[in-house]
């Protein structure tokens, strides 16, 4: 009985936890590019820098907030530092061709 419990305890509490971002390969990336805000720049700019597809900006986006502990209402201001994660480690860093 106690066992049984146990395991519908443990549902309950993953059942009441934020649901993990698992979809977003850039949220469990391992690699990063630094990048210094230039001015006017925003961080879906920058997130178009990286990528053509803009489901895939907006995914970027997402992660670029995340690892740098930004809300989507957090400014960015000219000469701030921000950790861009990657999807693959090249020598140069990886932006999108245009």
């Amino acid at each position: 009985m106690k066992k049984l419990l146990g395991i519908a305890l443990a549902v309950a509490l993953l059942a009441a936890l934020p649901p993990f971002r698992l979809d977003n390969a850039y949220l469990r990336s391992s690699h990063f590019d630094t990048v210094t805000v230039a001015r006017r720049e925003t961080v879906w700019s920058i997130a178009a820098r990286y990528t053509t597809d803009e489901a895939q900006a907006a995914r970027l986006m997402e992660a670029i907030l995340e690892v740098n502990g930004l809300s989507p209402e957090s400014p960015i201001r000219a000469g701030q530092r921000l950790l861009v994660p990657v999807l693959r480690r090249d020598t140069a860093p990886q932006l999108a061709g245009r």
